[in-house]
């Protein structure tokens, strides 16, 4: 499952880009371990180093398609350049936020029936689990949202896949590892787009010449950061951009679903 947060980050930082119809946005930051009272390390956090902006004054991007990829990269370059003059110093690595029409994301809420209900979960058993269920709720959602955007469903391409609910016997866990219990139920969101938009986004990556940690759906990446605040909120998100509305439906810290307008 793509999850860039758990990855382990090197270098001097790390910029997300947000390629939006009117702007390309740069926000710089590094990864530092996060300790309790007792200087115990409890996870990791992100330190905001610098923030930039870039017109897309030529229809660059228009309704959340690209439409012409060398200016794209130079708006993109200079973004970098501006955040990076801003905090100091330059990123090695790179995630791009995805949001606009042609992005689709859905939740999917499936079940796994375990054999012996009495055995503890161990990894192994694990990724056997989220594997299975991770293939049902690809071929559900990438069947409709093809549908939704008018394409073959030959022709969208996965970019963002992750866990954002656990359950075990309708107990809500945020590791399953060590429980035992007979039926282990996960709610997986999956993002969709073009692949000529996909191809797109690549071709813009590789060109920055930074080591892309991934390709996630902005509504995912807002939604999450909400939900380890709140793990029991439920809430509307609407982001209001430059030729479309992006809007994301969050259920008691899980996101369900967005729609693109």
């Amino acid at each position: 499952m793509l999850n860039f947060f758990k990855r382990k980050h090197k270098g001097n930082g790390i910029v997300a880009l947000d390629i939006g119809a009117e702007m390309v946005k740069a926000a710089l930051f590094t990864v530092e371990e996060k300790q309790n009272q007792n200087g115990e390390v409890i996870g990791k956090r992100a330190i905001l180093k610098a923030l930039s902006e870039v017109p897309q004054e030529n229809a660059e991007s228009r309704g959340g398609t690209i439409t012409d990829i060398g200016s794209v990269i130079e708006n993109c370059k200079l973004a970098i350049k501006l955040a990076s003059k801003q905090a100091g110093f330059v990123p090695s690595q790179l995630v791009i936020g995805v949001a606009g029409e042609s992005v689709k994301g859905a939740t999917s809420v499936l079940s796994f029936e375990r054999e012996d209900p009495k055995a503890k979960i161990n990894l192994s058993e694990l990724h056997n689990i989220i594997h299975k269920l991770e293939w049902r709720a690809f071929g559900e959602v990438r069947k409709k949202i093809s549908e939704e955007l008018g394409y073959p469903e030959i022709d969208i391409k996965l970019m963002n896949s992750a866990i954002v609910d656990i359950k075990i016997d309708s107990y809500k866990v945020t590791n399953p590892l060590g429980f035992q219990g007979k039926t282990v139920e996960m709610a997986l969101f999956n993002a969709f787009a073009p692949l000529d938009y996909s191809s797109a986004l690549q071709n813009i990556a590789d060109q920055l010449e930074l080591e892309l940690l991934g390709i996630v759906s902005e509504a995912y990446a807002l939604s999450h950061c909400i939900s380890t605040e709140d793990p029991h909120l439920s809430a509307l998100l609407i982001a209001v951009g430059g030729s479309t509305t992006d809007l994301a439906v969050m259920s008691h810290g899980t996101l369900r679903g967005t729609k693109m307008f």
